[in-house]
């Protein structure tokens, strides 16, 4: 416990303090909790941006040197200041007042708080991590915690080869499974380290949001209600452990920095920063989605302006540019056909780099069918979840959902919307290109673009990836035309009585159309891997696991070595000497599993049945396996070398290497 409480203090010194250094000398909110609060989102991009540059001169990703990072100027202007005018020195006062901007911000922190118990309630409700992604996520933040190092180690069985040994580092960006790593340093309980911080990060966005929507309308109260809208919308993140999480949230203060260079040229470079964080966050297509939100902003602030708008638009491709410093390692590591095939299939990645050209194609066309290859690997809205939608998949939200990227607005968040959209468009059409207007131009043209990717499937013509994962994005300009819609109704009132009358009404009537079957999805037992049988499973082998020590080693015949990352044991998935002897293990007798077990220290062996047959079929055939694994299993139990610790007949049985 004591671990956990210092855990998260660290993360707000890190985010905290390096917000605080970048950006000591740029004007921030006047307010203490908003300039707080902003500074840990601008200091949680750059965290992420120095895990990259930090690991690219092989620097060790610890702990106490972000620590460190994050303290000297802090620290450095605290010595200053009390140097100077020591007399004058003193902690700063809390002098409380129920101004309007301090009610407005606690009901944000409120929201935040509310926000926070229901994931942590959802995440805690069962002892595993749920579906796949975030059982390979456990594993990349295992491996930095213990390796520092966000570099996938090139083992012999995959130097020729696209496939990553972790699935979250290298080449895929490492930005959210290193932070969690770090963090998991001082945190040694791998299971809450992953699904608290995972909840803390994508709640914290909601306060970086109400902050960016302030600034961008220049009203609170509509920001507020934005804020709460976003937080009730279904659709936007559950508590699902992804690198989803980090990059959607670091869109906010990504839109906070560019929106101050207008006024400010001197954000362009905590912008620069934030947007090569987003693509450090999570794979392409994600960060993709964000940057054509950003390119929108900015083609609406030219217009409104009548001025090309170049320094965000700068630092928008500069940041993508900058964003190199990852990718680029990755080619020359990898190949640049083999990076290709990990991101498409193998004849895209054949047709993009040229590898697939026949010697009689011309130029032009050759370059044409790049081009187009290229556009339906960005464009192709398939995926694990993709389906066409209809009206109802809008309107009415349901608590069985995805767990991933869950669909749903609701009714009456669905109808301030559309009351929001008509008032755009019959009121405020000729005062669009207005700056005091533009936020509202760029909420109906982030709503348009939001609308379109989630129908990627049902729309003759797709403009972004994966459909499915662009419900959370959608739901930024929903929730912003939302405020906009209700505030207009209610400033038709002028007795107190009606607007609190329809403040009641839209209140109860979100509740239970979006924030009761948003509660229903977060707060109900997920299921987990398919590689369990049985639905006790799960649950079986966490108790176990709680009984040993953290980290303790533990061996899975077959090669699932994330079951014992994921429940807080050790079993290194990224050793070449684990992965050579998994090379043959259906053809080590059991004095060689001993030997080797023995070797490398660990204390624990689990055979599964149903999951080793699975596994070691598709590797070495069902034939060999059907013949071999029974032999196996009968040296395992007759050779006095193991001993049982939990048997659970007929399913699979934990037993101590003595």
């Amino acid at each position: 416990m004591a671990s956990s409480i210092l855990t998260i203090i660290l993360f707000f010194i890190y985010t905290w303090g390096l917000g605080f250094t970048a950006t000591y000398w740029l004007k921030k909110p006047d307010h203490r909790g908003e300039r707080f609060f902003l500074n840990v989102g601008l200091g949680l991009g750059l965290f992420a941006f120095l895990i990259v540059l930090l690991n690219l001169f092989r620097i060790p990703l610890d702990w106490k040197i972000f620590l460190a990072l994050s303290l000297i100027f802090p620290l450095f202007r605290l010595y200053k200041l009390y140097t100077l005018k020591p007399w004058h020195f003193h902690l700063p006062k809390f002098n409380f007042k129920l101004t309007r901007t301090n009610l407005a911000f606690i009901i944000v922190l409120l929201i935040f708080a509310v926000s926070l118990f229901v994931y942590t309630k959802g995440a805690f409700s069962y002892p595993y991590l749920e579906d796949e992604d975030p059982w390979g996520h456990s594993t990349g933040v295992k491996y930095v915690a213990m390796e520092k190092d966000a570099y996938d180690p090139v083992v012999n069985v995959y130097r020729e080869t696209s496939d990553p040994v972790i699935s979250y580092i290298d080449p895929y960006p490492p930005a959210y499974d290193a932070m969690l790593g770090i963090l998991h340093q001082t945190s040694p309980d791998i299971t809450w380290t992953l699904k608290f911080f995972n909840a803390l990060i994508i709640s914290l966005g909601l306060i970086f949001f109400y902050i960016f929507v302030k600034r961008f309308s220049g009203d609170q109260n509509k920001a507020v209600f934005a804020a709460f809208i976003l937080a009730v919308i279904p659709s936007y993140l559950s508590h699902f452990i992804w690198a989803m999480a980090l990059a959607t949230t670091l869109f906010f203060p990504a839109v906070y920095a560019l929106n101050e260079i207008k006024d400010d040229k001197r954000w362009f470079w905590m912008a620069l920063v934030l947007i090569a964080a987003i693509w450090f966050a999570q794979n392409i297509s994600q960060p993709l989605k964000l940057i054509f939100l950003l390119l929108i902003m900015v083609l609406v602030w030219s217009l409104s302006l009548a001025k090309l708008q170049w320094r965000p638009l700068i630092a928008i491709i500069g940041g993508t540019a900058l964003s190199f410093i990852w990718w680029v390692p990755m080619i020359f590591k990898r190949g640049l056909q083999n990076f290709i095939s990990y991101y498409t299939i193998g004849d895209q990645a054949e047709i993009i780099t040229g590898a697939g050209s026949g010697a009689g194609e011309a130029v032009g066309s050759s370059l044409w069918i790049k081009l187009s290859t290229l556009w339906s690997v960005i464009s192709n809205p398939g995926g694990s979840s993709a389906r066409a939608y209809n009206l109802n998949d809008f309107f009415i939200a349901k608590g069985q959902n995805l767990i991933n990227a869950p669909i749903g607005i609701g009714i009456f968040v669905s109808l301030l919307v559309l009351i929001g959209i008509i008032l755009v468009l019959l009121k405020y059409k000729s005062t669009l290109t207005d700056p005091k207007q533009a936020w509202l131009a760029i909420a109906v043209l982030w709503l348009i673009y939001g609308f379109w990717a989630v129908n990627g499937s049902t729309f003759p013509f797709s403009i972004a990836r994966d459909s499915f994962r662009s419900w959370m994005l959608l739901a930024i300009p929903v929730a912003m035309m939302a405020a906009e819609g209700y505030y207009w109704v209610k400033n038709r009132f002028n007795s107190k009585t009606l607007k609190l009358a329809w403040f009641l009404f839209i209140f109860l009537g979100v509740m239970l159309t979006s924030a009761q079957q948003k509660y229903e999805l977060n707060t109900a037992i997920w299921p987990t891997s398919g590689s369990f049988t049985n639905p006790q499973e799960p649950f079986e082998y966490a108790e176990f696991f709680k009984s040993i020590p953290f980290d303790t080693k533990v061996f899975v015949y077959s090669p699932r070595d994330k079951l014992p990352l994921g429940l807080g044991a050790f079993s290194c998935l990224w050793c070449q000497e684990v992965i050579d002897f998994r090379e043959n293990i259906l053809y080590s007798d059991v004095n060689q599993l001993y030997s080797f077990l023995k070797s490398q220290g660990y204390e624990y062996l689990i055979i599964n049945g149903a999951m080793d047959y699975k596994y070691l079929s598709s590797k070495f055939g069902a034939n060999e396996t059907n013949e071999l694994l029974p032999q196996r299993y009968d040296e395992i139990f007759n050779s006095g070398k193991f001993t049982p610790v939990v048997q659970q007949p007929d399913r699979y049985v934990i037993l101590r290497v003595d």
